[in-house]
């Protein structure tokens, strides 16, 4: 069991012996000793009796006490859910310290309910106490080990904060529990792509598209690994049909532009390449390793202008970025030769002509 505070606050309710066990089983107990037959002797009898009689009029007390507990803890557990609701409104206004106060105001009510302990959850997810969501998230899961829905989230959040082994665990519950379930088979793709077992993940994209064939994340997600298994003819067609498709957003749609660029840099079709990425690229959020590839998928297509431009935006985010400056100098020099070198997540320049930084930057 995980020794989180927050997990191990939320997990005993006011109201309860340190034991755990309810105040009734006392009386239960106590009850059970009344006496019958034979084995007490008559003379005592009379007392017996009159001491069963008098805890069966006590037993509707303790059944009020029991119901006026439940209503306390239920009562606390609304309380929660709606101070959970103003920390969200809080920290969504900006205000994080109105927001810590009503979540840990939230966690003092010590919730009983599953929703609310939840809300905590995710509160505390949101506000940045990853760790403590997934504790609390854990010691429900033990508490309800078939709730393929908790357990799932509980993966997901595993798997977020770095806990692989723990998140694989929780995952493989799940999906026993609940095979088809289109989330735990995304994660489970993840999870295979973080390891590098691109037929794993293959397999959970394969199956995420049987049950919903207009997926057109897992069909993004398809083509990528097709391009780190060096399977750009693969690739290509699902992106260029994904970069049209009518029900993609615009961030889609770049994606797919962006991948399809980089599917042709792979084949070494540098001009498609150069300008597939350049119609895809977002100027508020490029980055200069972006505009780094372009400038070198343009240099490879012979388009030298083109490529020193890219260039220029490229040293404009980062003036201390080495492959650009070293593609500018090998630029600049009369007889550049450039070699390329594939990699999964893109494209870089391998060896590049030595030169001066002071021209290339002239030059730019």
């Amino acid at each position: 069991m995980l020794s989180s505070p927050i997990a191990a606050e939320l997990s005993l309710p006011d109201g309860l012996e340190s034991s755990g066990r309810h105040p009734v089983s006392v009386s239960r107990q106590s009850a059970s000793h009344k006496s019958a037959g034979s084995g007490v002797c008559r003379p005592c009898q009379p007392a017996c009796c009159l001491l069963v009689m008098s805890m069966a009029a006590l037993l509707p007390g303790f059944m009020t006490g029991c119901s006026s507990l439940r209503n306390r803890l239920a009562c606390r557990s609304a309380e929660c859910t709606q101070l959970c609701e103003e920390s969200r409104q809080a920290r969504e206004s900006g205000n994080d310290a109105e927001a810590e106060q009503l979540l840990n105001a939230a966690i003092r009510r010590r919730p009983t309910a599953t929703q609310a302990k939840l809300d905590i959850a995710e509160e505390l997810w949101s506000s940045g106490r990853q760790i403590a969501a997934a504790d609390v998230l854990s010691r429900m899961a033990a508490e309800r080990p078939d709730d393929a829905p908790l357990l799932l989230r509980l993966a997901r959040m595993e798997f977020e904060i770095g806990r692989t082994a723990a998140a694989e665990e929780a995952l493989r519950t799940a999906l026993q529990l609940d095979p088809e379930n289109l989330e735990g088979l995304r994660l489970r793709a993840e999870v295979a792509e973080q390891h590098r077992d691109w037929n794993t993940a293959l397999a959970s994209y394969h199956r995420m598209l049987q049950i919903w064939p207009d997926d057109l994340d897992a069909q993004m997600a398809m083509a990528v690994i097709h391009i780190h298994r060096g399977q750009a003819d693969r690739a290509a067609p699902i992106l260029r049909t994904l970069a049209q498709h009518p029900q993609a957003t615009l961030v889609q749609r770049r994606k797919a532009e962006w991948q399809l660029g980089v599917a042709y840099a792979h084949a070494e079709r540098w001009s498609d390449a150069a300008n597939c990425m350049l119609a895809a690229i977002d100027e508020q959020t490029a980055t200069a390793e972006d505009w780094y590839r372009i400038a070198y998928a343009q240099s490879r297509s012979g388009n030298i202008d083109a490529a020193y431009a890219s260039l220029s935006r490229s040293l404009e985010l980062k003036p201390q970025y080495d492959d650009a400056l070293q593609l500018a100098r090998n630029l600049h020099s009369p007889d550049h030769t450039l070699d390329s070198v594939i990699v999964p997540a893109g494209f870089i320049p391998g060896t590049m002509a030595d030169g001066s930084v002071d021209d290339a930057r002239r030059r730019l």
